[in-house]
């Protein structure tokens, strides 16, 4: 697999759910690593990530965490 900044692969796979294994970690706080799995559907992406038996990963959404047109209040 690809070694990747974390960064990239968000770019990448943007508005996708991502695996990403974490293999290095730099004083910036740069991640790199290699990208598991993506996929839209978080659900499947857990189903994939149980069934390749994958224990140690780093889940995170590739996209903006509130769509375009769309308000939050917390």
């Amino acid at each position: 697999m690809e070694r990747v900044n974390l960064q990239d692969a968000k770019q990448r796979y943007a508005g996708e759910w991502l695996a990403f294994l974490v293999t290095e970690e730099r004083p910036t706080g740069e991640l790199f690593g290699q990208v598991i799995a993506h996929n839209p559907d978080r659900r499947e992406l857990h189903r994939e990530l149980r069934e390749k038996k994958v224990r140690q990963v780093y889940v995170t959404f590739a996209g903006p965490p509130v769509k375009p047109g769309y308000a939050v209040i917390l």
